[in-house]
């Protein structure tokens, strides 16, 4: 059978409703329970062996994947290879955006149409827990993959730490090529220490990074350091290239619109996406002076990071304004009262509206000549209330108030 001419004619097809006497049946985890009747059929692996020669990488952890994914993608185009690099951003081909975000990790059936339509060398991929519980990544063996970092996150979803570390772990048994944030722990069961948590892993063609090994990068935050060491130490790896020639390529890099972003130099502002009280930790650690932030927490999401973000900003910020993030179908009150709950200092306020938040942030900064911080939502376009999406963006609103 020609796979790839069912392919090619679009006769491949994973919905039950348009199958047809023409057209081929891709049975996956995902719809495996509207199929069973179905008796022909092919697997991801089956459509994935017709497309070998692309090299898959992927990349997970709690913070870091899409700065991680962007740099690798940069430093592999640079050395003449056509790459594409799927994540939270949306699909991109040699750094130019193709399709805009949707999920992380978009079902197996996308990423397999857009392997077979752009055919790079490399397929770089953001591979979140949610995706890995669900299969969005079946059939795929991966060359190589990368973990970022280890945090809560996604509590409403996994129940516990301990299973979404389990989540996370499972994802790290083969024998790919392995390049991990963390240190051996020593002892008769030997494991790996991330961010405090102890993992097990195939230890075949495992590669640690303890500390940073590139120290000159165009992007603000320390802990961004560690992100560029894991794309160039991949990299490396796998383009069998020199780590001066790979650093060297690293002071073209533009950034990631919406990771550590200067948005402003005076005042200093800078927008970020982060969203997870380790998330929060690191950018705040990583800027010296006097500090402003405004954030918020995602309605209908892990109730339980809500006070811990609180708590971490208390602890790095001078001054902390409470605002909407996305607060879907919660009441955004609740959502920052949740937030609040952490909070061990009065140096605070709360502004619902994300704008006159973003508004107060900017003056306080120019009268306190303090850096300010825009914390949640990264470069993303919209607030999402209730199934709706309304337009909105930090950046943007950043630079019409000043």
């Amino acid at each position: 059978m020609d796979l790839i001419y069912y392919l090619k004619n679009n006769l491949i097809t994973d919905n039950t409703r348009e199958l047809d006497n023409k057209k081929l049946f891709l049975k996956t985890y995902q719809n495996q329970k509207y199929s069973k009747n179905i008796k022909n059929f092919i697997t991801p692996k089956e459509l994935l062996n017709e497309l070998k020669s692309i090299k898959f990488i992927g990349i997970t952890g709690t913070n870091g994947k899409t700065t991680t994914a962007f740099v690798l993608s940069f430093i592999l185009k640079k050395l003449g290879f056509n790459v594409a690099t799927q994540g939270t951003e949306g699909f991109y081909v040699n750094g130019e955006i193709i399709e805009p975000k949707t999920l992380t990790t978009p079902s197996i059936f996308t990423t397999i149409k857009r392997v077979f339509k752009y055919k790079p060398d490399f397929f770089i991929m953001e591979v979140s827990s949610h995706a890995i519980v669900q299969k969005r990544i079946e059939g795929i063996d991966f060359i190589a993959k990368i973990m970022t970092s280890f945090s809560q996150d996604h509590l409403d979803f996994h129940k516990s730490m301990d299973e979404y570390k389990k989540v996370k772990e499972s994802f790290f048994q083969d024998e790919a090529i392995k390049v991990v944030k963390g240190s051996m722990e020593k002892g008769e069961e030997r494991s790996i220490n991330i961010d405090g948590y102890n993992f097990k892993m195939n230890n075949k063609n495992l590669y640690l990074l303890d500390k940073s090994i590139i120290d000159d990068i165009p992007m603000a935050g320390e802990f961004n350091k560690m992100n560029f060491s894991l794309a160039v130490k991949t990299a490396k790896i796998i383009a069998n290239s020199s780590l001066s020639i790979l650093a060297s390529y690293l002071k073209e890099f533009k950034g990631v619109a919406g990771r550590m972003e200067i948005v402003s130099k005076d005042p200093l502002i800078i927008i970020d996406f982060a969203h997870t009280p380790d998330g929060i930790e690191k950018v705040l650690k990583s800027i010296n002076g006097k500090k402003i932030v405004v954030f918020g927490a995602g309605g209908d999401r892990d109730k339980e990071k809500r006070p811990l973000m609180g708590k971490v900003a208390s602890k790095y910020a001078d001054f902390i304004i409470l605002t909407e993030d996305n607060p879907r179908c919660e009441d955004e009150m609740n959502i920052i009262e949740d937030i609040k709950k952490g909070l061990v200092h009065n140096n605070y306020q709360i502004i619902p509206n994300r704008k006159e938040a973003i508004k107060k942030g900017i003056e306080l900064s120019f009268k306190e000549k303090a850096t300010f911080l825009v914390l949640g939502k990264g470069d993303e376009k919209y607030i999402e209330k209730c199934e709706e999406k309304i337009p909105f963006g930090d950046k943007e609103t950043i630079l019409s108030l000043l």
